[in-house]
């Protein structure tokens, strides 16, 4: 049981409760391909051999420039599923959960690119839909506005409860709000800080500049939880505060109030727009939607997903969530799930790229090349980071620290495969040593 989240911001293979993630974006070296993360962190060095459109833009279309072999952005979508369903260890069958934004013949061929595959498709299902239709926000009020950020585009998609299902009324393009161009904008008001405060400019050169856009990620959490960061980039340092990069979503914000057909309709937005500074002046309900919520959702609805017997087809509308348990005021009780609150923390995944799932304990943290044991009761990382040991799990601690990429809530278990990105001190990942 399988699901791949064909979201270009992070493409998701979910099974077992545990993801693999993989940006869209691919680096050309050498006539191979790399793929994700690892690609996305040398994109910005190798801008001629890079591609970041290839899901955004998939056709047969002869792909202008070239990138090696593929001849289409089909080639490239092909290569990526291959990538992603090797390194999650080869899943027999996946049901596809796609962006609405995604046109007929773009789905069409989305199919059949994935038949191509080695794996089987058993379903695929409107992404939108199937994450609203597990939030009680949703039902509550009838409506809701899933504001979906994609890496070229953010998509406003109008949901609609009505005769017992859920779906999709219209989908809204958001053009020059994608990821990228909000990392942009947050980019260009770091290095105004960086010149002004030290007279260095970070982004003339593509080291520096591509060493910034990596710790971008625990620069914006660390601004949500403090609202300043110390950012050292090759050896200069500037002070940075989330009211200077505030205006990195006023267009993205505008847009969506152009856009959304009235007020008072609930907002869900994707994990990464929860960092965004200054997201919070929107208006209005909004909730976070957490990292695990497709997954959730999917073991949920899987019975009107999969349809044996039946041809593969686009499944659009999908029953809503059941009502949660109240008070007798009618508020919703403290049993409730997190996602009934105004705004939800995300909650990490457990698997990152490139690490397949595993059933075994962390014995070590690996920082860098060097392994430490997970010993005692606390594991000093560096700086003011460690782990410390609580009852029979490890929890992370130190202002700014990430787990997965996203900040982890207080005392979060960790698991095997849990990487820690660690300010300057650097990132580490919890892995298991055997004899």
């Amino acid at each position: 049981m399988a699901i791949l989240d064909c979201r270009d911001t992070q493409i998701s293979l979910w099974q077992e409760g545990s993801a693999l993630h993989s940006p869209g974006v691919v680096v050309l070296e050498g006539g191979d391909y790399h793929f994700g993360q690892a690609a996305l962190e040398q994109s910005r060095l190798r801008p001629r051999d890079s591609n970041s459109r290839f899901w955004w833009q998939l056709s047969t279309q002869p792909l202008k420039p070239t990138l090696g072999a593929a001849r289409h952005t089909a080639d490239l979508v092909h290569s990526h599923l291959r990538h992603i369903h090797a390194t999650a260890g080869a899943p027999d069958a996946l049901v596809l959960a796609v962006p609405d934004s995604m046109p007929p013949e773009q789905l069409s061929l989305l199919l059949g690119v994935a038949q191509a595959s080695d794996f089987t498709v058993s379903g695929i299902v409107s992404r939108s839909v199937l994450l609203a239709s597990n939030h009680p926000m949703v039902l509550q009020a009838g409506k809701a506005i899933h504001l979906e950020s994609q890496l070229n585009q953010t998509i406003i998609n109008e949901l609609l409860v009505e005769n017992g299902t859920i779906r999709v009324t219209r989908s809204t393009p958001l053009p020059a709000c994608g990821l990228l161009a909000l990392q942009e904008r947050c980019v260009s008001a770091i290095a105004s800080a960086f010149i002004q405060q030290t007279r260095f400019d970070p982004t003339r050169s593509a080291r520096s500049e591509q060493d910034l856009y990596n710790k971008l990620p625990d620069i914006l959490a660390t601004l949500r939880q403090r609202g300043e960061a110390s950012v050292d980039i090759d050896g200069h340092r500037s002070r940075v505060t989330a009211s200077a990069l505030a205006g990195a979503s006023e267009r993205l914000i505008k847009g969506l109030e152009q856009s959304k057909p009235e007020t008072g309709v609930p907002i869900l937005l994707d994990p990464e727009l929860h960092l965004l500074p200054g997201i919070e002046a929107m208006e209005g309900q909004t909730s976070t939607l957490s990292a695990d919520t497709l997954w959730t959702a999917f073991i949920a609805k899987r019975v009107h997903i999969e349809l044996p017997g039946e041809d593969v087809h686009l499944v659009d509308q999908l029953p809503p969530a059941d009502p949660q348990p109240s008070d007798n005021d009618g508020t919703a009780s403290p049993a409730a799930p997190e996602s009934a609150k105004a705004e939800a923390e995300p909650t990490p995944t457990k698997i990152p790229e490139n690490e397949q799932a595993a059933s075994g304990k962390a014995t070590h943290v690996l920082l860098g090349t060097l392994a430490l044991p997970l010993r005692g009761h606390e594991v000093a990382l560096g700086g003011d980071f460690s782990l410390r040991k609580s009852e029979d799990h490890w929890t992370l601690h130190g202002d700014g620290a990430l787990i997965n990429g996203m900040p982890g809530a207080s005392q979060q278990p960790l698991a095997l495969g849990d990487t820690l990105s660690l300010g300057s001190t650097g990132h580490g990942r919890l892995i298991e040593v055997r004899d």
